[in-house]
């Protein structure tokens, strides 16, 4: 058994003033009790599973942990093409990082962004800041993602961007 050291726990400023109190410690689950300004005694710190490890970034994507890809692309010498169909009453304000700058693309019309090399980020956002629900058809022609994008209420659904990885993966978020 093990006890937390008092020595330690009297250089915790948090502890002056406190009657009667309880401190969790949630780093080691230690409870300390204390009566007035004294520590009158300490409880074995209680065993805990082993801290989960953080996830490293993938050097190839920069996406950190595990994300599922939403679909597949097939590139076509390494390039794909975004068909961008806004079916919603708003101006939506796209960009594809490193490619374009921000444009706008009226409610209710469409366009296509050709040859765009891979690995590449498509964002968008309604110029209203409102929520988008998009789905996504993939390969319709072959090489060519087609985007709908319509106006959602429920902000679980709303995204933002679109990331195409080397080999065709696409990731929505």
């Amino acid at each position: 058994m093990t006890f937390l050291p008092l020595s330690n726990v009297r250089k915790l400023q948090l502890l002056r003033g406190f009657r009667r109190s309880w401190l969790l410690g949630l780093g080691g689950v230690t409870l300390v009790g204390c009566l007035g300004n004294n520590l009158s005694w300490a409880l074995p710190a209680a065993t805990s599973a082993p801290a989960p490890t953080i996830a490293q970034s993938d050097p190839n994507t920069g996406f950190t942990g595990v994300q599922i890809p939403y679909t597949s692309v097939t590139p076509v010498n390494n390039r794909v093409n975004i068909r961008f169909i806004n079916e919603t009453g708003s101006p939506i304000d796209y960009q594809v990082i490193g490619d374009t700058q921000f444009r706008t693309l009226p409610g209710r019309s469409e366009m296509t962004l050709e040859r765009l090399s891979v690995p590449t980020t498509f964002t968008f956002r309604r110029a209203d800041n409102g929520f988008l629900q998009v789905t996504l058809h993939p390969n319709s022609p072959r090489g060519t993602l087609v985007m709908r994008v319509r106006e959602t209420p429920d902000f679980a659904t709303d995204r933002t961007s679109v990331y195409i990885d080397q080999g065709g993966q696409v990731y929505l978020n």
